[in-house]
């Protein structure tokens, strides 16, 4: 949700660009871990893991989106390149692990 994201960016000093992204200081070396707990579990991502660096630009790898339905997280590329992913549609559930390196 574009709020909570708007929050989470203003937390870590990401600033707004005109389409839409946040971007960070590439040499902000003080940049917090960001933890998603799902389901009673942990899953964090380290700033090397959440920002992208990009045309001499570093951005910061969460983007709001407001869908019709109600709020929704959609844990993308980020999340997944750390934790492994699992998607079983017959049993409407999702697994993660840590991925192997």
């Amino acid at each position: 949700p574009k709020d909570l994201i708007t929050k989470l960016a203003e937390n870590v000093g990401a600033k707004a660009n005109i389409v839409g992204e946040y971007t960070v200081n590439c040499d902000d070396e003080s940049l917090p871990d960001i933890t998603f707990t799902i389901d009673g579990v942990d899953y964090t991502l380290s700033a090397k893991e959440y920002v992208i660096e990009s045309g001499g630009m570093c951005l910061f790898a969460f983007m709001g989106l407001d869908i019709p339905s109600g709020p929704a997280w959609i844990l993308g590329d980020v999340f997944m390149r750390k934790y492994y992913t699992v998607f079983d549609y017959k049993q409407e559930k999702v697994g993660f692990a840590l991925a192997a390196k």
